[in-house]
């Protein structure tokens, strides 16, 4: 494997997702509303009545359905480019997908996770501008 660190780059930015997106995605749309009163509310409650609960646990499960989404799409996004680019194959095909898993990223968590989609776009530059002797 002549692509070794664009591979690398492009997994740990993968199990970062499942791990942070992912975690947060299936820990917020599992939660009912008793146990997001005694445990989540409390953190957010700033801005928030407690008259509006039952409106903010529907936006947090919102949010955590897009991050859900955004892993989804990030996974394939990522084995693709991962499939494509093993053994030095087509790596100006892989980049696109490495970037557009980036772009993903970024608007699926709405900027959230910019330093998750900076490995995704550092893989997807060096798929395109490193060159393999």
């Amino acid at each position: 494997m002549k692509r070794k660190w664009e591979v690398i780059i492009g997994i740990v930015g993968l199990v970062l997702c499942l791990f942070f997106l992912g975690g947060f995605s299936l820990t917020i749309t599992s939660m009912d509303e008793g146990t997001y009163e005694k445990t989540v509310f409390p953190i957010l409650q700033k801005g928030i009545s407690k008259d509006h609960i039952s409106e903010s646990l529907e936006a947090i499960k919102a949010l955590a359905s897009w991050f859900g989404l955004t892993v989804l799409v990030v996974l394939i996004l990522v084995l693709l480019a991962t499939t494509i680019i093993w053994k030095n194959k087509y790596p100006r095909l892989a980049a696109p997908l490495y970037t557009l898993a980036g772009f993903a990223t970024l608007f699926g968590t709405q900027m959230i996770a910019f330093p998750l989609a900076f490995l995704f776009f550092l893989s997807g530059i060096l798929c395109a501008f490193r060159k393999i002797n």
